[in-house]
């Protein structure tokens, strides 16, 4: 008989984890340790689609139809996939280490019944446990915060650009009994660590930064120019006025220099 491909052990489940706050830039990113930072999935997606997109400027010369595609850069991948939220009782309970022992199972099943009173699934608080990880305002970040999405061979970190949800089925109050959420991920990455990871170092190029609580302009300056003097003239690229306390979220142009200012 031959063995089945699809068959490797335990299911696993999708997980969904919010990321620790960055502090500084060049801080690695890590998922927070809080269990109400961490959603599982209720079933797997059926499947789930990564997109990937280069971008080129297309400028034709004068007199000419033709034109040399130059690269303008290379877009996040975008993660894409549908889950569902199930209420009316048809999907059992994630599997339990002891539900392969038929009696010590169904002594422990029991057991656990009494004890919760055989609470139900219910979709809208499973949503509210969902949102708090993936799609609520983070006072600390002035932002959602990113998540880790893991799954088999899947590891993403991205932060949630779009979500709806298709409720589907209803209890006679009105409550939904079952709703499909499409989710859409923007993968991110810090700022720090996707230039090192491009290794564009160089002062003849354009860099874009998001201030992070704490940071200094003199220290970012120094980061991209390795010259902390030039932080004046950074201030006066950007028109920033009040440049010695950075607000979170600030978007920073660093504009080429002039080799001779260095």
């Amino acid at each position: 008989m031959f063995p089945n491909p699809f068959d490797s052990g335990k299911l696993a489940k999708m997980i969904i984890q919010a990321m620790k706050p960055q502090v500084k830039a060049n801080e690695k990113p890590e998922v927070s340790d809080k269990e109400e930072d961490k959603y599982m999935v209720q079933v797997n997606p059926e499947n789930y689609k990564v997109n990937y997109q280069i971008n080129y400027d297309r400028k034709p010369a004068h007199g000419n139809s033709g034109s040399d595609a130059s690269y303008a850069g290379t877009a996040p991948p975008v993660l894409d996939f549908e889950f569902l939220f199930d209420g009316t009782g048809v999907i059992p309970p994630p599997a339990g280490p002891l539900d392969n022992v038929p009696i010590a199972g169904a002594i422990v099943g029991a057991i656990s019944d009494l004890i919760s009173g055989g609470d139900e699934y219910d979709v809208m608080t499973e949503l509210q446990k969902f949102a708090k990880v993936v799609y609520d305002y983070s006072g600390k970040e002035h932002k959602p915060r990113k998540v880790r999405l893991t799954w088999g061979k899947l590891i993403f970190d991205g932060v949630l650009t779009s979500l709806t949800l298709d409720y589907k089925l209803f209890k006679p109050n009105g409550d939904p009994l079952r709703a499909v959420a499409r989710a859409s991920f923007d993968g991110t990455i810090s700022d720090m660590l996707r230039e090192n990871k491009e290794n564009n170092s160089s002062p003849d190029l354009t860099h874009l930064r998001s201030a992070i609580a704490g940071d200094k302009l003199p220290l970012l300056t120094h980061d991209i120019y390795r010259n902390a003097n030039l932080y004046l003239e950074v201030a006066r690229a950007n028109r920033m006025f009040n440049f010695r306390n950075l607000s979170a979220g600030t978007q920073i142009v660093f504009p080429p220099v002039d080799k001779a200012t260095k």
